[in-house]
């Protein structure tokens, strides 16, 4: 289907939208046009009826200058040309000077014309703004890739909420890649807001996606390839905190952490403990000193990744979501149910207003051979059946 040209739409194929969307705003005009048009027209019968003026005929002007902030302009110049009409008829039936009667329809006859070129500048710009609002949907379609429903050994659910209510995406972001048996993926934060922060972002999904085509590096390697990436793009204060992941289907997922708060695990039994590394790197971008943590996972284990937005969003009264309470979400059967039931969740919490992007990576495992349980290697985290750390 060809997309509709004309006010208040997208234009161009970028633009398609669904046909809700895309008729909702011919609804109020096809309302509003016959109710001003017979508005306009009982005034000047209650006016004709009564034999002498109610308020001077400019005031039909009304009608039409309230449509151009709706009606597109070819129904706003009928309104007009309709208005204009029944003024003159008016001022032809009423008695007194010429030049007070010839000045009150030239009034309204320039406010007219003025609320046909005001629908005419309106829809421009609705029209222009559409387009760069299509153009800003490929962009950051193009930044932030949709992330498959299945990889290796997991079944994976991820959602986007921007801070910005012009936004799909911000700093944050979420990078899986499926090639190989053991799937891997990123999720990062970057330091500030805006386009800046949406550059640097851009660059380290590209970069983690570019290492990872390399044959044979490893997760921290990977991770340090994306952070010389990281380093050269970044101004002086600016830095990304970013979690790397390797799912091995045999039992195993390796995690480096650079500043990244750590994921969640969910285990069969309903138990909710972070995998957290015995040693924090610094953030991409600040020369991180890295290191591999590794942990045992099994079959039915949920794991969630996350952006700090989830973290620091609070209440009218100050009060921090609480993700370790969200276990009752997060362990719904439906794993895209179990993620929106979260999100619906942090949404109420926060009223809908977020300081920051959100970002969620939420992991079902589907292991062949779960790794039997080995003691940490170090003091630090408890994993799910135990952990080894290993510097880069």
């Amino acid at each position: 289907m060809r997309p509709r040209r004309g006010c208040g739409g997208d234009t161009g194929r970028m633009a398609e939208v669904p046909a809700a969307a895309t008729h909702a705003p011919e609804k109020p005009g096809r309302v509003a046009g016959p109710l001003l048009a017979a508005a306009v027209a009982a005034f000047a019968i209650v006016q004709y009826a009564i034999g002498h003026p109610i308020a001077p005929e400019a005031w039909l002007a009304i009608a039409p200058l309230l449509a151009s902030l709706t009606l597109r302009p070819v129904r706003t110049a009928l309104l007009a040309a309709w208005t204009v009409l029944l003024g003159l008829g008016l001022t032809l039936q009423t008695s007194g000077p010429v030049g007070r009667l010839a000045s009150n329809l030239a009034v309204l006859a320039l406010l007219a014309g003025f609320a046909v070129a005001n629908s005419v500048l309106r829809c421009g710009a609705q029209r222009r703004l559409g387009q760069a609002r299509a153009v800003a949907r490929v962009a950051q379609s193009a930044l932030v890739r949709e992330v498959p429903g299945f990889v290796t050994a997991a079944r994976l659910a991820s959602r986007y909420l921007s801070a910005s209510a012009e936004a799909k995406v911000g700093g944050d972001v979420v990078e899986v890649i499926t090639d190989g048996t053991n799937p891997r993926w990123l999720v990062g934060d970057t330091r500030g807001k805006g386009l800046p922060a949406v550059r640097l972002a851009s660059v380290a999904a590209t970069s983690f996606r570019d290492a990872c085509a390399q044959p044979g590096l490893s997760l921290s390697e990977v991770a340090r390839a994306v952070d010389l990436s990281v380093t050269r793009a970044a101004g002086e204060e600016d830095f990304v905190t970013a979690v790397f992941a390797e799912l091995d289907p045999a039992g195993w997922i390796q995690l480096v952490n650079c500043g990244h708060p750590p994921p969640l695990r969910l285990s069969t039994d309903g138990e909710l403990v972070p995998l957290a590394p015995a040693v924090f790197a610094a953030p991409l971008g600040l020369h991180p000193d890295l290191h591999t943590a590794t942990f045992s996972v099994r079959a039915g284990d949920r794991l969630l990744f996350f952006t700090d937005g989830l973290l620091e969003a609070r209440d009218r009264r100050g009060r921090f979501f609480r993700v370790d309470q969200q276990i009752q979400a997060l362990s719904r059967s439906d794993l895209q149910a179990a993620v929106d039931e979260l999100l619906d969740r942090l949404r109420a919490h926060t009223r809908r207003r977020l300081d920051d992007d959100v970002a969620v990576l939420l992991a079902e495992l589907t292991l062949t051979d779960p790794a039997p349980g080995l003691q940490p290697a170090g003091p630090g985290p408890r994993a799910a059946a135990g952990v080894t750390v290993s510097a880069a």
